[in-house]
């Protein structure tokens, strides 16, 4: 098989990806994978083929720092770039979609569909989250609320689809036009298709609610990446109890010293040795972190968390999914989208502490749940039985045979009609 797949977004979009694209050459197919152009070296060093699409994400949460200080603000900031973003993946995609089997995207992709369809190519989509799929049992992921009635979901899935097909319309059926489509009136449902999407997160964190049963759900695609911790992290890790990682990985910060000051205060109240993540923010800055507290870049987390006594991060789907598979308990710190789900779910689980939403960490509140994931052990042990849980599946090898399934599927049907 012949396979493209575009992971767009952030790492926690295209990291997953990455790992279905090593599981399907492992498999024996040939795979090329999209992404930000920021993540060109990270498949390389897998030995992916590797191609550019869309905007530099980290470029532009940079440069969006002030305007996402508020989950508000996040999904402004991407409306605000939604119409660029899918020009640019057209741009990107088409070239690449012509003379391949099977097209599979993960993450915020929206033109892969509408071209897989004009080449006549089978397409698949990944979701991290049950919350990508409209469902009575939640809001779209961009509403940062989590308890919310039935009755109030369903009303917002209908506004906020409708909403994006408003948005898309014009534009969506334009090039669907240009390349012998008929016209599609929900522009929303075809970019994030119910009929041809795998869940790819785990039911022990965050099952698909029951009107989204019919939708496969084989848990979170971890990469294998043995490559080994830097020497001054392996010290460091050794000179004492096990630490606890604090990061947020591609989220902004617009104040990532006023942050790192908070983190390192924090820690030293709940006496933890500290691990800080840098991320995207660029937690730690080069300041001296003093001898309970190691500063540490991109590493994987397959090696590193095990080795924690626990996590504090943004909540976003990989490094929750990460942190689960590890056994560790976790304090997730909501930044936007299906974090805050994320969040509850952890916290209702007894897999974390009440989780503390960016805008409201303190010092103090921070010092408490630190204090909690050391010492809590009633929460320490679910978070160990929920990652054996979690270990004894294999979602990308059940992930290939879903996609090698539905390339049989799509020649089959050919043969048929012809």
């Amino acid at each position: 098989m012949r396979a493209l797949l575009i992971g767009s977004g952030s790492r926690g979009d295209f990291q997953p990806m990455l790992a279905l694209a090593v599981a399907m050459r492992r498999a024996g197919h040939t795979v090329t994978l999209l992404g930000s152009p920021v993540f060109q070296a990270e498949a390389e060093a897998f030995g992916i083929s590797f191609g550019p699409c869309g905007h530099d994400v980290r470029e532009i949460l940079s440069k969006t720092r002030e305007q996402t200080r508020t989950p508000l603000g996040f999904v402004r900031t991407l409306n605000s770039i939604i119409e660029i973003e899918f020009e640019l993946q057209l741009a990107h995609i088409e070239p690449r979609v012509q003379g391949v089997d099977l097209v599979v995207g993960g993450g915020a992709v929206m033109a892969a569909h509408l071209l897989a369809d004009a080449a006549r190519v089978p397409y698949r989509y990944i979701g991290y989250t049950p919350q990508i799929l409209p469902s009575s049992y939640h809001p779209m992921m961009m509403v940062p609320i989590t308890r919310s009635p039935r009755w109030l979901n369903r009303l917002l899935w209908r506004v906020s689809g409708g909403f994006y097909n408003r948005q898309m319309d014009k534009r969506y059926n334009a090039h669907r036009t240009r390349r012998g489509l008929p016209r599609d009136e929900d522009s929303f449902s075809s970019i994030f298709p119910r009929e041809k999407t795998l869940l790819a997160c785990d039911p022990e964190l965050l099952p698909a609610p029951p009107d989204l049963a019919d939708v496969p759900q084989v848990g979170s695609f971890a990469l294998p990446d043995d490559r080994p911790l830097p020497p001054d992290l392996e010290a460091f890790l050794s000179a004492g109890p096990p630490p606890i990682y604090v990061g947020f990985g591609s989220m902004p910060d617009d104040d990532p010293q006023r942050t790192t000051q908070r983190v390192r205060e924090a820690a030293q109240k709940a006496g933890v040795r500290l691990l800080l993540s840098a991320g995207w923010s660029g937690l730690g800055g080069g300041e001296d972190l003093g001898p309970s507290a190691h500063g540490v870049g991109p590493v994987s987390h397959g090696l590193l968390f095990p080795r924690l006594a626990g996590s504090v991060h943004h909540g976003g789907a990989g490094t929750t999914a990460a942190s689960a598979r590890a056994g560790i308990p976790q304090l997730l710190v909501p930044h936007a989208f299906d974090q805050f789900m994320f969040a509850r779910q952890v916290h209702k689980l007894g897999l974390g502490p009440q989780p503390i939403p960016k805008g409201a960490l303190t010092v103090e509140r921070l010092a408490e749940g630190l204090r909690e994931l050391a010492n809590n052990g009633p929460m320490r042990e679910k978070a160990r039985a929920t990652g054996e849980s979690i270990r004894s599946r294999d979602p990308l090898r059940a992930a290939v045979s879903w996609l090698e399934g539905a390339l049989a599927g799509h020649k089959g049907a050919t043969a048929r009609s012809a």
